[in-house]
């Protein structure tokens, strides 16, 4: 992984885990693929970090004679948040195919108990906590609870509502788990 600055607060970060903004065509935008050819600086998601670089001389001197967003400061948290949403639907579909998915409590703990291992397990926003602490407990992992309800996270999946699902280890996991972590922050309040 490559670390870089987030240019309003100065933290440091994976640079995956920062928003890419590029100059392109004489204008300042995001780069939510981070593939974009030309000078670029990064941000964190927050709020904080994603209104901040609008009043950043210190971005804007980055980019030599650029001074124009292509996206409104008022329209930013929009964007992250459809761009969040389809990063979701993408990588849990990838997930899904792949194998790196496994949807229900008692698939999930047949799973864990011939030996498989989960990086994660994702719990809906209104399964009951009774079903969260008996599958922790039998998988030994402490969950995280989704923004998505049962019917919301089981459409991503088959289309039948579905309280928790868990995720292999692998690279995609590991992608669908930050934007799962990033659009439970639009819920909360973060973003």
């Amino acid at each position: 992984m490559t670390e870089r600055t987030c240019i309003v607060c100065g933290g440091k970060e994976d640079k995956e885990n920062l928003l890419r903004w590029v100059a392109a065509g004489g204008i300042i935008v995001p780069d939510w693929t981070q593939k974009l050819n030309g000078r670029s600086v990064y941000t964190h998601y927050d709020r904080k970090c994603l209104c901040g670089i609008y009043g950043a001389k210190k971005a804007l001197s980055s980019f030599e004679k650029c001074d124009t967003f292509g996206i409104s400061e008022y329209k930013i948290t929009d964007f992250v948040k459809t761009q969040t949403e389809n990063s979701v639907d993408y990588y849990f579909s990838i997930c899904r195919k792949s194998g790196v998915l496994v949807k229900g409590q008692n698939l999930i703990a047949e799973e864990a108990a011939k030996g498989t291992v989960f990086a994660a397990i994702l719990f809906a926003s209104d399964a009951s906590e009774k079903t969260i602490k008996e599958l922790e407990k039998k998988i030994g992992l402490k969950g995280e609870k989704t923004a998505l309800s049962k019917d919301e996270l089981g459409e991503k999946f088959d289309g039948r509502a579905v309280s928790v699902i868990a995720l292999k280890p692998s690279k995609q996991s590991e992608k669908l788990i930050f934007y799962m972590n990033l659009l439970n922050n639009f819920t909360s309040g973060d973003i």
